[in-house]
């Protein structure tokens, strides 16, 4: 190797050297710690996880669960309420520091987006009218409309478990549980603990299809490329899970015992 090769490459290493702490984006959470504000995507209509009350005020589990991470920074809480579809692109836009929304890591999921380990885990549950007779998934008729929030995971679930139901899109949950009690979807299918808080906010209007169709991970959303970021939130997620503060949620929201790797609080 002659010395003008081995100039050059020490010329590149000290280039690559001095110039990446440049190039290198400020983490999110510097960024979040700066702003001093935590924006938090969130789906409404999604009880218990989060819904509306009277005052207009957000209220439910994961609420809960982004109160205590922007307390656990410092910060304030800004909620950016959006759909479905839109946990993931509030995360791609950057408009959104995370997402907390009954949210599912999956592969085609993670090509564009990161996630924490999980904090919870859901059900994925159908819900038919009373008056339709339907007590199991396989009685569902051929051609049957199925609601499902746009963007979620259900799809798959049903082409596995009610191949011949024929699904219909609506942005969130809240269209999916007024699409059922107007009749423009014969059955509707999401998360058990929504499905579940619709049943018994119908008084006898619907019937609940006990068995599940798969149960699923849910974690924290969080744009790629960001190892700080991801390293600080997963860290809070371990705490959360083993302190006792994510168990007691947990039992407040669906009046349960949390997962198994949610620890119980010391007694």
């Amino acid at each position: 190797m002659t010395l003008r090769a081995v100039g050059r490459i020490v010329a590149c290493c000290l280039l690559l050297a001095t110039g990446a702490p440049r190039a290198r984006a400020e983490s999110l959470l510097a960024q979040v710690l700066g702003r001093g504000t935590l924006r938090v995507a969130i789906t409404p209509g999604n009880p218990p996880w989060c819904s509306v009350d009277p005052s207009g005020k957000l209220v439910g589990y994961d609420v809960q669960i982004a109160d205590t991470l922007a307390k656990a920074l410092g910060v304030k809480l800004q909620f950016i309420r959006t759909d479905t579809a839109g946990r993931v692109a509030q995360l791609q836009a950057h408009r959104a520091d995370v997402t907390i929304s009954t949210f599912t890591p999956t592969l085609d999921r993670m090509k564009t987006i990161a996630f924490t380990d999980p904090y919870s885990i859901d059900g994925m549950q159908v819900l038919v009218r009373a008056d339709s007779g339907i007590t199991t998934v396989q009685q569902i008729p051929k051609g049957a409309r199925i609601g499902v929030g746009r963007g979620s995971t259900l799809e798959a679930a049903i082409a596995r478990n009610i191949p011949q139901a024929r699904i219909v899109e609506f942005p969130g949950n809240a269209d999916i549980a007024q699409a059922i009690a107007s009749h423009q979807v014969d059955a509707i299918a999401a998360n058990n603990g929504m499905i579940t808080t619709t049943f018994k906010n119908g008084h006898g209007q619907y019937t609940l299809i006990p068995k599940l169709m798969g149960i699923e991970d849910d974690a924290i959303g969080l744009p790629q490329g960001d190892f700080t970021w991801w390293l600080w939130l997963n860290q809070f997620v371990h705490k959360i899970n083993t302190d006792g503060t994510n168990y007691r949620l947990y039992e407040k929201w669906f009046g349960q015992a949390p997962p198994p790797f949610v620890t119980r609080p010391p007694s």
